[in-house]
């Protein structure tokens, strides 16, 4: 991970003779940038490039060309040293020819397609044009060792691309570089810059006489096909471009004071899968797709039993320890649930995405304490069925001297929590202490750390402007919400859980888990209420099933509540009562079950009070044991994760299903409508998740990485039915994410395959907090509201 960008200023582009830019704005200008750059690349101090032709206007020929006219820009790159012996500073030169390059690299090859090679001066050169054929390359297992940066090998990749173009220099040295980039599976963003050649500068140039570092060229940036990593750029300045990994505050001038422009709100995402094309000179742009190269091995990879071997040792441990055997047996499938077919789809998922995490865990670099007592890779663990599959297939390639953070994020309210006798309780804390409790069953041999992040609401406020700038340019309730669940799991500042608080958490749920009388739980809560009451049957849903019917509404499958009169769940009895209601001119609420009559409950719902009653006499604050844990801000066993490694589910859901919303889709228009809705998402998840998600995990120096979109993982879920991926028909927590729910059986972790999804700004509860505080309730919240540091909503005063 890097923090990479670029200050270029043409005036003669804007068309307009006043709006040139001084050297001292200039100099301001990425002054600001650098700093604004510095936390994504702690290891090497952000560095600046600058290229410039400074011929004074007197001084060029009466017909002047645009290699005359004034122009600069300044590259910019501060490194985190995620692979090799050595970090590599950036911008990193090379030579091509007689001209020096620069590029700023910021991102992963974990694979490369490989082609014949030879070595020439030092850098192995192309027999022939690049056509997408040959095998990928495991960077970790080729002769680029662990101690060789990518970004040499990317350096080669692009030298030898350019050197064996063979058409018109200028398109097609474009070609070369988008084909150089359509090689690199991986996160990446970049920023290139190619000098014209002495040829070039002839025909362009009536003087001749320009030479590096004045000499014109070309400047290349882009994304990954995905959109990984971050780039935002702002084309508003007249007569000036700036990249960026995250968009920076542009003072209108230096005396100013640090004022903001207009300027501020023209940041627009790069879109991705696209090398662009900067004419040094004159600004102008043009754009050139990267071709999508897929593994042609995949379907080797998925052919055969998942393989079990041991873990590896670390290059720092004895040759003589012992490695440890692979406990997970795809035995675990349970053939009678499910289709031969979907059996034979998990087993392939497994294999890629087992290779997926290996690629992104091994040989990771020690952590930012330097300790090997500390890990160095960390889950953002939700203690849903994506986090753990993570969890439990790292296991698989980390060191066992190592231990694995599992890092879970929980907010509320300080005035509910004034007395700090209380422990934040949020759904996914629950959810992930549970999880957590069977990893430790599963895996005893691992040293599993879950660092609890419990963050006061005030602490969020003090921090809001910063994280609004990191998330621009999107400017949302809902952006913020998820982006502040981001960037407070990814700083890692938290406490290490205790056993007593497990066995409490565990113990407290049991004890609500009533069933087979009126006191049932919601449909929400029965998979976390089943996995702590150790349920470990496949269906899970058997004794529920025969005490509570399914909603008689066609097409839902949510679970009935007793006494409803319509024999329906929450939502659909709204459905029913609706035309009712608008017949009478008046809300009906005929339901006694679900509507409160005189301030009363129905006799189901009502038990349930009284039992709650009675839990919070007898239980802790918590109301989930006995014991009381630690309050939120104790300083008994304050950490904060160390590793630079954070493996995110991210990609999980919009593949295969694991939204609500995707159920609903569902009943509305079958399976059709809903391949069409997945494809949709993940189309447009460069723009609405992974652009900020990246800003915010690395504002601490750490980096992102994302198996469940590793391109042979993708590429190898675009192959299966849609029906393979998720079963609609059945409920909540065993359709959606079904293959996936397969997988995380295979590899042994059970009991929490049939958790239900909820959205991280939901299931930590920064939604709820937060949408109390500037909405008043919950209710009157809505996500897609702008959101304006130190003024609130749409610019208007919120007390908070």
């Amino acid at each position: 991970m890097c923090g990479i960008g670029l200050l270029a200023s043409f005036p003669a582009a804007s068309g307009n003779e006043n709006e040139s830019h001084d050297s001292l704005l200039l100099d301001d200008w990425n002054q600001l940038l650098s700093e604004t750059l510095a936390s994504r690349g702690p290891d090497v101090p952000c560095r600046q490039c600058h290229y410039h032709n400074d011929a004074a206007l007197e001084e060029i020929a009466p017909s002047p060309t645009a290699a005359d006219e004034p122009w600069s820009f300044t590259i910019h790159a501060s490194v985190l040293h995620m692979r090799g012996q050595n970090p590599v500073a950036q911008p990193a030169l090379f030579p091509l020819a007689s001209r020096d390059c620069a590029l700023c690299w910021n991102g992963e090859c974990y694979t490369y397609h490989e082609r014949d090679w030879k070595e020439t001066n030092g850098y192995s050169a192309q027999c022939q044009n690049y056509d997408g054929n040959g095998k990928m390359a495991e960077l970790i297992s080729t002769t680029c060792t662990e101690e060789t940066s990518d970004t040499i090998l990317v350096t080669k990749l692009v030298h030898d691309a350019i050197n064996a173009q063979s058409k018109n220099f200028v398109q097609g040295e474009h070609e070369a570089i988008a084909n150089a980039m359509s090689r690199i599976h991986g996160e990446f963003s970049f920023i290139l810059f190619v000098p014209s050649s002495p040829s070039e500068n002839e025909s362009t140039s009536n003087k001749g006489n320009i030479s590096h570092p004045s000499r014109p060229g070309h400047i290349y940036y882009g994304r990954d096909c995905l959109g990984r990593r971050s780039l935002v750029v702002n084309r508003s300045v007249g007569g000036a471009l700036v990249l960026s990994s995250v968009a920076m505050d542009i003072p209108i001038s230096t005396s100013d004071n640090g004022n903001l422009c207009n300027y501020n709100k023209m940041w627009e995402e790069i879109p991705p899968g696209i090398v662009y094309r900067l004419n040094t000179c004159t600004g102008e742009e043009t754009f050139l797709s990267i071709p999508r190269v897929v593994n042609k091995d995949i379907p080797d990879m998925t052919i055969g039993p998942f393989s079990k071997s041991g873990i590896p040792q670390h290059r720092n441990e004895p040759s003589n320890q012992s490695t440890i055997a692979c406990l997970m047996e795809p035995s675990c499938i349970d053939v009678t649930q499910t289709g031969k077919n979907v059996d034979v789809a998990a087993n392939g998922l497994l294999s890629l995405l087992d290779r997926a995490v290996k690629r992104r865990v091994a040989q990771a670099p020690l952590p930012k304490s330097q300790s090997t007592s500390d890990a160095s890779v960390a889950v953002l663990f939700s203690g849903g069925i994506d986090s753990v599959v993570l969890a439990a297939l790292s296991h698989r390639h980390i060191p066992l001297s190592q231990p694995i953070d599992l890092i879970n994020i929980s907010f509320f309210n300080d005035a509910d929590n004034e007395n700090n006798a209380t422990t934040p309780t949020s759904p996914d804390r629950l959810a992930a202490i549970l999880s957590y409790n069977e990893m430790l069953r599963r895996f005893p041999e691992r040293r599993w750390r879950f660092v609890a992040v419990d963050v006061p609401y005030k602490e969020v406020l003090e921090q809001e402007k910063h994280i609004l700038r990191l998330i621009s340019p999107l400017d949302s309730t809902m952006d913020f919400n998820i982006a502040t669940a981001f960037w407070f799991a990814g700083r890692g500042k938290g406490r290490i859980l205790g056993m007593d608080e497990v066995e409490d958490v565990e113990r407290g749920l049991q004890s609500k888990a009533v069933v087979g009388n009126d006191t049932m739980p919601t449909s929400s809560q029965e998979p976390l209420l089943r996995f702590a009451n150790g349920d470990k049957s496949s269906n899970g849903k058997e004794s529920s099933k025969a005490a509570r019917p399914t909603c008689i509404r066609e097409g839902c499958s949510r679970l009935a509540l007793h006494g409803c009169v319509f024999q329906a769940c929450k939502f659909c009895c709204g459905k029913f009562q609706g035309p009712i209601s608008s017949y009478l001119g008046k809300s009906a609420r005929l339901c006694p079950a679900h509507n409160p009559i005189n301030g009363q409950q129905s006799n189901s719902n009502g038990a349930r009070r009284s039992s709650s009653r009675k839990q919070k006499k007898t239980a802790s604050p918590t109301g989930v044991g006995k014991r009381q844990p630690a309050p939120p801000n104790s300083k008994k066993n304050l950490v904060t994760s160390c590793a630079k490694i954070l493996l995110s589910g991210v990609g999980a859901d919009e593949q295969m299903a694991g939204y609500g919303r995707h159920r609903t889709t569902y009943q509305r228009g079958g399976y059709e409508t809903l391949r069409a809705e997945l494809q949709m998402e993940v189309g447009r998840l460069w723009k609405r998740n992974l652009g900020r998600d990246d800003r915010c995990l690395s504002d601490h120096g750490k980096e992102a990485r994302f198996p469940y979109l590793d391109e042979d993982v993708m590429a190898y879920l675009e192959t299966l039915p849609l029906e393979e991926k998720c079963d609609m028909t059945r409920p909540l927590g065993e359709g959606d994410k079904l293959v996936l729910r397969k997988v995380a059986r295979m590899i042994g972790v059970v009991e929490c395959s049939s958790l239900v999804k909820r959205a991280i700004q939901f299931g930590s509860r920064i939604a709820k907090v937060s949408d109390k505080s500037r909405f008043g309730s919950s209710r009157k919240a809505t996500g897609q509201k702008k959101i304006v540091a130190d003024k609130g909503l749409d610019g208007a005063n919120v007390n908070h």
